[in-house]
């Protein structure tokens, strides 16, 4: 398993993360996960500095609540569906 920290995602990287947490201002927020049952493919849109710490935006309109950028990441195995959000 590969893993990246949060200020070295780069866009279009496929990663692991939970399935919907919360939200924020009616956007969905996900975090990473640390084992690849029960996760979901995301592919990286971009990321931010933010006041709170580092946001990552996914293709499918999720996002982080503010992360330390050296949280680790989940690099998704070739193969891997990516999870389509309706």
């Amino acid at each position: 398993m590969s893993t990246v920290p949060t200020s070295h995602l780069s866009a279009g990287e496929p990663v692991l993360t939970s399935d919907v947490v919360g939200t924020d201002f009616g956007l969905p927020l996900v975090r990473p996960t640390r084992t690849r049952q029960g996760s979901r493919v995301r592919v990286v849109r971009s990321r931010c500095r933010s006041r709170g710490g580092v946001v990552v935006w996914f293709t499918d309109g999720t996002k982080t609540p503010p992360l330390h950028g050296r949280t680790g990441w989940l690099v998704a195995e070739p193969g891997e569906p990516a999870h389509d959000v309706a």
